[in-house]
């Protein structure tokens, strides 16, 4: 027997054309500055039929962003849950560390190829909500230290740095990987989360070795240009 296909309802479908239309805008106008007449004449759709969904632009901005916004949250608090802590003594720390990407680290990329035609146009930094944007780091961050946490990886006045250039990085091998169109030279998601996660374990092993090594400190010494 033929498997059957269900059709979304006629108003998921027009939601989605909506939706659809205006992420192919955003690229090419700030997204505050589109209009509801030229989304309206893009979608081929009366603006009482957009009304019907939507209140304006920023209603519409708004839900698309609560949704990615729920789902990435969805997948860290899953990774979160499946995560075993990977912080282990000094001693055994050569034998015991786990140097494999942590779930909390795959967990963004799985949320980015599920959305990967949303999220794309919303990490446009030009064109993007940066209320968004900021939203999303705070939602990285908290999981990145979770993560630093679980490595064991110390609270000090350098962690602030690290994760915010750990953020930066995840939002640039997103954007690299998402908007990439040859797919000759598409990184795979394993060689992009090996690179990312080179940054977590030489941070853990540079924590190991300051702890074991008498020298650490003259050896990261780098002298300034003006010395």
């Amino acid at each position: 027997m033929a498997d059957i296909i269900t059709k979304k309802p006629k108003s998921e479908q027009t939601k989605q054309n909506i939706i659809d239309t205006y992420l192919k805008l955003i690229p090419s106008k700030c997204w505050d500055k589109i209009t509801v007449k030229e989304l309206c004449a893009q979608a081929n759709i009366t603006r009482g039929t957009f009304y019907q969904y939507y209140s304006d632009i920023y209603d519409l901005m708004e839900q698309i962003e609560n949704t990615l916004l729920d789902d990435v949250n969805r997948f860290y608090n899953a990774a979160s849950k499946s995560q075993p802590s990977s912080s282990c003594s000094t001693g055994k720390f050569e034998d015991s560390f786990d140097y494999a990407p942590p779930q909390l680290m795959t967990a963004w990329f799985k949320f980015c190829k599920k959305n990967k035609k949303e999220i794309a146009v919303m990490l446009d930094p030009k064109h993007s909500d940066v209320y968004f944007m900021k939203k999303l780091k705070n939602i990285l961050s908290e999981h990145i230290n979770q993560m630093m946490d679980d490595d064991g990886l110390p609270d000090d006045t350098l962690r602030r740095y690290f994760t915010n250039l750990l953020i930066e990085m995840h939002f640039l091998a997103a954007r690299y990987w998402l908007e990439e169109e040859d797919e000759a030279n598409v990184l795979s998601t394993t060689d992009i989360l090996n690179l990312l996660n080179t940054m977590r374990v030489g941070a853990n092993y540079l924590h190991y070795f300051q702890s074991t090594r008498s020298d650490f400190d003259i050896k990261m010494n780098i002298p300034e240009d003006n010395e």
